[in-house]
């Protein structure tokens, strides 16, 4: 603000003491909201409780599509292997059961791939989801915490 010398007219010098007044106002409106450390603090709780929904949601909606994408690949492969059964007929199946061959063994190589790939995908994303879930309630207790004080 610069200095300059003082107004002649009431009506100027009453303005000039209104805006003033002004400033002032807010002035002290900023300091008070940066005083209120609670109501930051819940503020701060609130923005980061949202982002963890939204990264949960997000992780809860990448591991839906990638659980429909693996069943869609074991649904497929279930076929192809039905097909295939159904081709070799009732004899290939009595040779496999009277070998005393284990399941996985008889199952076709495309259904193996496809179960253990699932099961890749399933043992990597679990941490993720967990840490998120872990954030989540990390933020919500402190939540509750703030609101006891």
């Amino acid at each position: 603000m610069t200095e300059s010398a003082p107004p002649d007219d009431v009506q100027e010098l009453q303005q000039e003491i209104e805006q003033t007044r002004e400033q002032l106002g807010e002035t002290v409106q900023q300091l008070v909201a940066k005083a209120d450390v609670k109501a930051r603090a819940q503020d701060q709780a609130a923005k980061l409780a949202d982002r963890v929904k939204g990264q949960a949601g997000q992780t809860r909606a990448q591991a839906a599509a990638r659980a429909g994408s693996v069943r869609d690949q074991v649904t497929s492969s279930a076929a192809t292997a039905g097909q295939r059964t159904a081709y070799l007929g009732a004899t290939a199946r009595d040779q496999v059961t009277a070998a005393g061959g284990s399941v996985w063994q008889a199952t076709p190589e495309p259904a193996r791939q496809a179960v253990a790939k699932g099961a890749a995908a399933a043992r990597r994303h679990r941490v993720p989801l967990a840490v998120t879930a872990g954030v989540l309630i990390a933020g919500l207790l402190m939540i509750r915490w703030w609101k006891k004080r």
